[in-house]
């Protein structure tokens, strides 16, 4: 399908579009028109301007092509209260290179998996430039292990890849990733995600049991002595905890309960990652009884 053009509106001051900058409300006729059901992920191009969103809620509007976004959203955009644009609902450009969709800016998604792997997939929701060497620990633990990966990597030129691309994790709508689409329904015994954060250290998070999180923590902890990150486990309600059962690296898990997400800091990740994707593989090693490769 091609693009169609929209009329982007500023949403209600009381609307949750006010805190949620990646969601937007379009009327059901468009969602109809784009071949999209749900809370699907959009592509939303003004000019130069891109930025992926997730349809939050569908509201009937006097016209079929309007969108709803709050000052946020619509910042993303550069744009003022009213505007028009094109959007999408095909939101990965996949057949590039990496180093093609880099020099363009765009969006890919990449997956590594040979139709069987039901024990562990290691996840990437944000690569690329929107949260730096996150696929690269994702690859490497693939590899490692010979198991399953989904990565996607986003870039733009001159920097802004996060604000340009950032899906939330619990948003992720697998119908808007052709390559999640493939492995949504399988149902892995472990998974695990790399993210960045901009706080401080590494923060074990997940559905995982709290004897795996426990021995992931000291593993990566060991990994970094000497380094001052701090290692800890993500508390009850901490933002980072990564618990809802929505998140992806916990709805790919049987019954929802095999996953653990890893939040590092930039000095983490920019200067060890490696070694952090190394102690992780350990982990996993160990409990799935596979050797390291590398």
């Amino acid at each position: 399908m091609d693009e169609l053009s929209i009329n982007v509106r500023r949403a209600p001051t009381d609307s949750e579009l006010t805190t949620h900058s990646e969601h937007c409300w379009v009327d059901p006729r468009l969602l109809r028109q784009l071949g999209r059901t749900g809370r699907p992920q959009l592509r939303v191009r003004r000019s130069d301007e891109l930025a992926l969103y997730t349809v939050s809620a569908t509201v009937d509007e006097q016209r079929s092509d309007v969108a709803r976004m709050g000052g946020g959203g619509r910042q993303r955009l550069v744009g003022p209260d009213t505007f028009d644009a094109e959007v999408d609902p095909h939101i990965t450009r996949s057949d590039l290179c990496d180093h093609d969709a880099e020099a363009q800016g765009e969006f890919v998604e990449r997956l590594a998996d040979d139709g069987q792997e039901r024990d562990l997939i290691a996840l990437a929701p944000h690569g690329g430039a929107i949260e730096h060497h996150t696929d690269e620990q994702a690859e490497f633990v693939a590899t490692t292990l010979r198991c399953s990966s989904w990565r996607c990597k986003g870039w733009r030129p001159g920097g802004g890849a996060h604000e340009r691309w950032h899906i939330t994790s619990t948003d992720i709508d697998p119908a808007s990733f052709p390559l999640l689409a493939t492995i949504a329904r399988r149902r892995f015994r472990h998974a695990v995600a790399f993210h960045g954060f901009n706080g401080a250290g590494v923060v074990i998070g997940g559905r995982a049991s709290d004897r795996r999180k426990r021995a992931m923590c000291r593993a990566i902890d060991d990994a970094l002595r000497g380094t001052g990150i701090d290692v800890r486990i993500a508390t009850g309600g901490d933002p980072l905890g990564g618990n809802d059962g929505a998140n992806i690296v916990n709805r790919l898990t049987l019954r929802r309960f095999g996953g653990i997400q890893i939040e590092q800091d930039d000095d983490a990740r920019e200067h060890h990652w490696r070694a952090i994707a190394m102690a992780v593989s350990g982990v996993y090693g160990e409990v799935l009884g596979r050797r390291r490769d590398g």
